[in-house]
């Protein structure tokens, strides 16, 4: 309750109600009924009272841990901007709830994701600047590198994109936790990225033996693929889609091959099958794959198409609003603006 937690912060400052009523502009009479709980301040008044107590909005509501986490997740994934007082308010919270045993674990994974956002916002104000850099510079390389450094461009360079310690890493993960088939997806793909297909069967087969699904034909396939072998992986891949022909995954997976391989028409069929088998509520990388195979053709209008599509299932399904729906506002209007 707000009134509790600003007679709580009125205390803590050594305030009467007659100086927080002062420095508000509003009775006395006024704070007594907030304190009570008999009122409430006007909204208007809360960012003069967070200025007054040297505390976030938030903290003026009490909300517990879990709310607080639920408010930072959203955040995180559902705000654009987030400014640098926030950011900084946001981190120290969560440091200190990495000390509290029972808040530890949420509060960790938070503070990876905070991070993570943080490193993205900073690379977005980053990709204008260096391509500014490499028009002011023609031809220059540190404007080339800081490209693709902020766009995650296709280095070549074995030595800085392999993935060795992460592997690693995934590999005790598997050890400690041998159960868990998602465990084995991520090892799997970081494996079959460096071209370790020898280790990529071995955990294959492990993953098999925990439970079978389509994801072994989709791996072995991969793992061809690497070695070059492309009819072979093809042979795996149409295997499963004889095992699982309308399995939504399944025809996702091959529209994803397809797309990998250049073969954009194969892609958006697949794509298109796998559309109507999907359950509530629906994710859109179909529609967002195929609106990205559009441009790459040339084929605007039907980009656009598929980001609506995309707008409408965000809006019915997750009954989503503020960034996820904007950020899909602002690639449609960019698609029109190549119309024009």
């Amino acid at each position: 309750m707000i009134g509790r937690k600003i007679k709580q912060l009125r205390l803590a400052a050594s305030m009467t109600q007659e100086q927080l009523a002062q420095g508000l502009g509003v009775s006395a009479q006024a704070v007594s009924k907030w304190e009570s709980g008999t009122n409430m301040p006007d909204i208007l008044l809360l960012p003069e009272l967070s200025v007054i107590f040297g505390v976030s909005i938030d903290d003026l509501f009490d909300l517990t841990d879990e709310k607080r986490f639920e408010r930072i997740d959203n955040m995180i994934f559902n705000t654009r901007h987030i400014s640098d007082e926030e950011y900084k308010r946001q981190e120290r919270y969560l440091l200190q709830c990495r000390e509290k045993p029972n808040l530890a674990d949420r509060a960790t994974l938070l503070l990876a994701q905070l991070y993570i956002r943080r490193s993205e916002d900073l690379r977005e104000l980053a990709k204008p600047l260096a391509r500014e850099a490499l028009i002011r510079m023609p031809g220059t390389k540190d404007a080339h590198n800081a490209i693709f450094d902020a766009e995650n461009g296709a280095y070549q360079d074995w030595n800085g994109i392999n993935h060795r310690k992460t592997i690693d890493f995934y590999k005790e993960v598997v050890e400690a936790h041998p159960e868990d088939i998602r465990n084995y997806f991520w090892l799997l793909d970081l494996l079959i990225a460096d071209c370790r297909t020898a280790e990529a069967r071995e955990y294959a087969e492990r993953m098999k033996a925990v439970y079978h699904s389509y994801h072994y034909e989709i791996f072995q396939g991969y793992i061809c693929r690497a070695e070059g072998d492309l009819s072979a992986a093809m042979d795996w891949w149409q295997k499963m889609l004889v095992l699982y022909p309308d399995k939504e995954q399944v025809l996702h997976e091959m529209g994803s091959i397809h797309a990998k391989l250049g073969r954009y028409e194969e892609a958006v069929e697949y794509y298109k099958r796998a559309m109507p088998l999907r359950s509530h509520p629906r994710f859109t990388d179909c529609e967002d794959s195929i609106s990205q195979i559009y441009e790459i053709q040339g084929n605007i209008a039907g980009a656009i198409e598929m980001q609506k599509a995309m707008r409408a299932i965000i809006v019915e399904d997750w009954t989503a609003e503020g960034e996820a729906v904007d950020s899909v506002d602002r690639e449609i209007a960019r698609l029109e603006g190549l119309l024009k």
